[in-house]
């Protein structure tokens, strides 16, 4: 049972961590006067909630069974931002055209920050996977670390993005502002 309570513990620091992103992506998005930038951080505020979700689901599971449970299906089929930034992106083509992102230095510190936070988050469920021996537990912290992985690559390009929208067009898409 000291097993029990020791992964009990992790997903409680798992979901305190979710929690304090969530409300960081919350106040950015509060904070920043671009639409741009407010729909990134809505977004990733959203996602938090859907870990949280997912965490709280397999704690309950684990207080009430005393073991972990396999991801279902269902859990896997986490609906990540990825078309929805796609779309974001598509939207804020016109304004980058334009040259009016007018993207504040506070919105860009944010997301530094934000990209640390969820490397620290991925880091978090690194060391939970090394420091259990339950394989299903395992595939759980496995199955966060690329969730937090996705949003710290999805953060690092809207960085590049915001410093230099004409190069990343050039990059990601094969085409300049220009075309």
């Amino acid at each position: 049972m000291a097993d029990v309570r020791k992964d009990l513990e992790a997903l409680k620091i798992a979901m305190q961590t979710e929690e304090e992103g969530q409300q960081l992506f919350k106040t950015a998005s509060a904070n920043t006067k671009n639409s741009f930038v407010k729909s990134i951080f809505d977004r990733l505020a959203k996602d938090e909630l859907l870990h949280m979700d997912l965490i709280k689901k397999f704690y309950a599971q684990l207080e009430h069974s005393g073991s972990w449970k396999e991801l279902s299906p269902q859990d896997r089929d986490y609906r990540s931002a990825k078309q929805e930034m796609k779309t974001i992106f598509s939207s804020a083509l016109e304004k980058a055209k334009a040259g009016n992102l007018n993207v504040s230095e506070s919105d860009v510190e944010v997301y530094r920050r934000a990209v640390q936070f969820e490397k620290d988050g991925a880091d978090l469920y690194d060391r939970l996977y090394n420091e259990t021996d339950d394989k299903l537990a395992k595939k759980f912290y496995l199955f966060l670390r690329e969730m937090e992985k996705e949003h710290m690559n999805l953060l690092d390009n809207t960085l590049q993005y915001l410093d230099n929208p004409n190069n990343w067009y050039l990059l990601e898409e094969g085409w300049t502002l220009d075309d």
